[in-house]
């Protein structure tokens, strides 16, 4: 992978590396000099650059998950470049392997789509979303993007849902601040006063039909089952939720990551994407 970076002011390369964050362990090297280049040519630290030059930065490839089997699946990619990958997960997939789950989630499916496309790096998920849940699932093709990425992640990548939730809401615009915690032994979380971790899921309807209402979610903080512990716990729980809802529906989990946005952290180009909500939730 090549990191490419135009240049502001004139500086040396060592300190535009410090002040863009770019640490010399994950750089190419040969048995002299880093793989960095200026106007093609190989330059080291202590070299000067000016404004409108560009920096061509060589990272180490890391190698593919080796603890992750390669299965072959029709990933359904909502945008791709050299440093990124968007993909919207259907519901009912897990997201990364385990003792009792090795086979059959989005890491197994990734691994697989890197390997038949000369991506040689680990899968590093920039954002999670639940098993039972769908939507927007951003990938990182290598750590240090990831690093980027996740050094913006409360204050400039965001991330909205859609819910369809029982009854109607009284407040129709508001925000749940209120800490979650797991439950003693077990993987059920709850709204706690106390040893909880802060976070909060703002809301707006968007349409109420019938006894339901479609709501419009942002959350700050990234708590498994925070949108679904947060609205049950006052008792509008997310359709389609079999942890969290003592009522039973044929549908899936009605809770769908539609929308990102970000700065792209190499090109600086503002990404924006949006997808429409799946046929289960239209047909309720």
């Amino acid at each position: 992978m090549e990191l490419i970076y135009r240049v502001k002011k004139p500086e040396t390369i060592k300190r535009f590396m410090t002040e863009n964050n770019i640490p010399t362990s994950i750089l190419q090297k040969d048995e002299k000099n880093y793989k960095i280049f200026v106007s093609n040519e190989i330059k080291s630290r202590k070299d000067t650059v000016k404004k409108g030059d560009k920096i061509h930065f060589l990272l180490q490839e890391e190698g593919l998950n080796k603890n992750i089997k390669p299965e072959s699946y029709d990933l359904e990619i909502v945008y791709e470049d050299e440093y990124l990958l968007i993909i919207n997960k259907p519901e009912g997939m897990l997201m990364t392997v385990s003792k009792s789950h090795p086979q059959h989630t989005l890491a197994n499916y990734i691994v697989d789509y890197y390997k038949n496309h000369e991506i040689n790096n680990l899968v590093h998920y920039v954002n999670r979303i639940d098993r039972e849940a769908s939507g927007l699932v951003v990938v990182a093709k290598h750590r240090f993007i990831k690093f980027l990425l996740s050094e913006k992640i409360d204050n400039q990548i965001e991330f909205e849902y859609k819910a369809v939730v029982e009854g109607k809401m009284e407040a129709k615009d508001f925000d749940i601040c209120l800490p979650i915690k797991k439950q003693s032994d077990s993987f059920i979380r709850e709204v706690a006063e106390e040893g909880g971790d802060d976070c909060s899921t703002k809301y707006r309807v968007d349409k109420e039909f019938g006894k339901y209402s479609l709501l419009n979610i942002s959350v700050v903080g990234k708590v498994p089952h925070q949108i679904r512990v947060h609205l049950s716990f006052f008792e509008h729980p997310v359709v389609g939720d079999k942890l969290y809802n003592k009522h039973e529906y044929q549908v899936p989990l009605l809770l769908h990551c539609y929308k990102t946005r970000f700065i792209h952290p190499i090109t600086e180009a503002e990404l924006n994407f949006s997808l429409d909500l799946p046929e289960y939730f239209n047909k309720l």
